[in-house]
């Protein structure tokens, strides 16, 4: 038989014999030492025990959430409220953001406390000057203050000199509520005739010293011209029984419309007609009462 017919003969897969003889010899090999060295590799001791986890629940302390309910800022109104750090100033900015007791010569006769804010109203004096001048929100007193916040007996500003936050107060005497009705059916104002009356100095002086008081007694709107839409008065919706109002002879739905020949076209106009009352000796108020132009006339002794 031929060379040629032998490798014929040759089964397909020979050469690949030996290889797998010694791969099968060495895994036989490694199988023994293993089991060998079995015995070494095992742990000889138990693992350490792991802590047991505490089904306890953490609890917060309630003061961690104090800031957001002092602010509320979940209030219905939906208003957001004001950050509690302003990123643009440093912290030292911060501190002074609580007002203080200023020291400047600045007097607070009344405030007028506006359910929209910026419509407040502060009578201010300043010591040293005539006169007295109605503020509003974001108004300067000229090389002085700055106004911040109107409220009641109270007003807040920004010292323009020092850029502190400074706050001035009605003094307590101020703040003395008058009552509604006088005792036994007595009046502060005299009527002498129709449309004329007569007031005392020192009632005068009691009265407006706490405008703030004086203005609760009393609700009143603005009047407006049908034509253009602008103030012509303040009209009186209702009055307390006995109020300085009803003594000084004005009803209800009467419309102010001006003092003294000025008209009474603001809520700041009208502060500042109050505070007139103080050193004059005649004051004539103007009303338009059941479509009729009047004239009340006041005599101050």
């Amino acid at each position: 038989m031929s060379s040629k017919n032998l490798k014929k003969k040759r089964p397909p897969l020979e050469k690949y014999y030996l290889p797998a003889l010694f791969i099968f010899t060495g895994y036989c090999i490694a199988d023994l030492a293993i089991l060998a060295f079995r015995d070494r590799m095992l742990p000889q001791s138990a693992p350490p025990s792991q802590p047991k986890h505490s089904s306890a629940q953490n609890f917060v302390n309630r003061n961690v959430y104090n800031n957001i309910t002092a602010r509320n800022i979940f209030a219905s109104n939906g208003e957001i409220p004001e950050s509690l750090y302003n990123q643009t100033k440093g912290q030292e900015a911060q501190k002074e953001e609580i007002p203080v007791p200023s020291q400047l010569p600045l007097n607070l006769i009344g405030t007028l406390v506006h359910s929209n804010p910026e419509k407040s109203l502060a009578a201010i004096e300043v010591r040293g000057k005539p006169g007295v001048i109605s503020y509003s929100p974001g108004r300067e007193v000229p090389g002085m203050v700055k106004i911040e916040k109107v409220e009641r007996h109270r007003v807040i500003f920004r010292n323009l000199n020092s850029n502190q936050l400074e706050f001035v107060e009605m003094k307590k005497d101020a703040k003395l509520a008058f009552g509604s009705a006088k005792a036994s059916g007595s009046s502060d104002v005299q009527k002498v005739s129709d449309n004329n009356y007569v007031l005392k100095r020192t009632d005068v002086q009691k009265y407006t010293s706490n405008i703030s008081s004086i203005l609760m007694q009393a609700r009143a709107v603005p009047a407006r011209d049908p034509n253009t839409g602008n103030i012509i008065g303040f009209r009186i919706l209702d009055m307390q029984p006995g109020s300085i109002y009803e003594q000084l002879g004005l009803q209800k739905m009467d419309v102010i419309r001006a003092v003294d020949g000025t008209p009474v076209d603001s809520p700041a106009k009208a502060m500042e007609l109050y505070q007139a009352l103080k050193n004059s000796a005649q004051v004539s108020i103007q009303i338009e009462r059941n479509g009729k132009t009047e004239s009340m006339n006041y005599s101050i002794q």
